[in-house]
């Protein structure tokens, strides 16, 4: 065994790191490597066995079933084509008022954000559908490309998101009481864009021009027709967060709900045959293999820097900060935001939250708030540049006539920024908002 300053190993960690993410190498085996070189140096090769009991652990908590469960929900939802009724009677609803077409995508993206719980799926849908609908109508780019790229970003804190579900089981918390905390910010910061959007479109109506005569006067029955394409992705959405909250099944279980309401959605529209399966098989496989590496690379990570008495070390840097527990909160955000440039939010939740929660709840807050302000830091982090996923997930969907730039999409994305950073305030300084529905469902 080897004996080395824990300074010294935290620098070294956090170097190599980024010297075998410059040369290209992925996250999960950027961290894997650095923590196996670390394990036999400092420990030698018997101290292997407890990295690999860690990883095996992990994958024996039952919360991590519902992510492929997810994942798959998603990509069914995709194929089956739920999207398009939806955003179609959304938008015929909101016609009238300014940036109507704007204002639409953000309710469909707090909808589809109750089905899906994944950014990549809904930002990669709504790119699809709503953003060449709104610039053939002739919005400007920055109001069509910031409402789907933002909007998108709901899905982390709307239940049922996928980010609350890795969160619970690196804090040690209730997926459900997550699920229910989210639901508080997530409308709140959903009427700060649509507020946004009218306000902006109210000042300059040439951003977002009104919608064409005939579709402004159908009538209320012609209206209500569109209003079929929300009975499946309600049903979806009650399916599954409905047999949560109403104690019927667990968020694990509710997954497999939602895996079947979106099977069912896809065969009802008759989209649903041997190609789509297995087009959904395979991408909930990728998608699905690329979260557990990122898992098992930060449990090792995270494992060897316990044992050399990381958390101690982490814990005894922020108590001598002097700045109270809320300038601690502030400190760690911030943290947060500068990973979340360069790194996605597995990667980010595994290697800080370990670290984090025990210092959070040692200062007397609730790490279910902590988890909502986390989620909506990941936000900032899937539209901020340079490594902003929503950019590049939505500049992937869009057609190469498009005249659109990944420069365009985040110039578009700044003002969404500042106002997930309001309500980051609001939630910091009103903690009721995101934990009055769990205290009151603990009551």
């Amino acid at each position: 065994m080897v004996t080395v300053s824990i300074g010294f190993l935290s620098i070294f960690l956090a170097l190599g790191i980024i010297a075998l993410l410059i040369i290209g190498l992925p996250l999960a085996f950027a961290t894997g490597s650095i923590a196996t070189v670390a394990t036999l140096f400092l420990f030698g090769p018997d101290a292997m066995q407890l990295e690999v009991m860690r990883v095996f652990d992990m994958m024996n908590n039952y919360v991590l079933v519902a992510v492929p469960l997810f994942i798959f929900m998603a990509n069914m939802m995709e194929r089956a084509g739920v999207a398009e009724q939806l955003y179609s009677a959304v938008h015929i609803w909101s016609g009238r008022m300014p940036g109507g077409l704007a204002i639409g995508t953000i309710v469909a993206c707090c909808l589809m954000a109750a089905m899906v719980g994944i950014v990549g799926a809904e930002v990669v849908t709504l790119g699809l559908i709503a953003v060449p609908t709104m610039l053939k109508r002739g919005y400007h780019k920055n109001i069509a490309l910031g409402s789907v790229c933002a909007g998108g970003g709901l899905s982390t804190l709307i239940p049922p998101s996928v980010v609350f579900i890795v969160y619970a089981m690196a804090a040690g918390v209730s997926v459900g009481e997550l699920f229910i905390a989210g639901i508080g910010p997530g409308l709140l910061l959903a009427a700060l864009y649509i507020a946004y959007i009218v306000i902006r479109t109210g000042i300059n109506p040439s951003l977002a021009p009104p919608a064409p005569e005939e579709e402004q006067n159908l009538s209320i029955r012609e209206k209500a027709r569109y209003l079929k394409g929300l009975i499946l992705p309600m049903l979806i959405a009650f399916g599954v967060l409905g047999s949560i909250y109403a104690g019927v099944a667990t968020p694990t279980e509710a997954a497999g709900v939602g895996c079947l309401g979106a099977t069912v959605a896809c065969l009802i529209n008759g989209n649903l045959n041997v190609a789509a399966v297995k087009t959904v098989l395979f991408g909930t496989l990728k998608v699905s293999a690329m979260c557990y590496w990122l898992m098992f690379g930060a449990q090792c990570i995270i494992g060897i820097y316990n044992m050399a008495g990381g958390a101690e070390f982490v814990r005894s840097i922020f108590a001598a900060l002097p700045l109270g527990p809320y300038g601690i909160i502030v400190v760690m955000q911030l943290i947060l935001i500068f990973l979340g440039c360069f790194i996605d939010f597995i990667g980010i939740l595994l290697l800080t939250m370990p670290l984090f929660v025990p210092i959070i709840v040692e200062l007397g807050f609730d790490p279910i708030w902590f988890g909502v302000l986390f989620c909506m830091n990941m936000q900032v982090s899937y539209i901020s540049p340079p490594f902003g996923p929503s950019a590049f997930y939505l500049k992937g969907v869009l057609p190469p006539d498009s005249d659109v730039t990944v420069t365009d999409i985040f110039r578009s994305t700044v003002p969404y920024m500042f106002l997930i950073l309001i309500a980051l305030l609001i939630i910091m300084f009103v903690p009721e908002v995101a934990l009055f529905l769990p205290r009151m469902i603990r009551s």
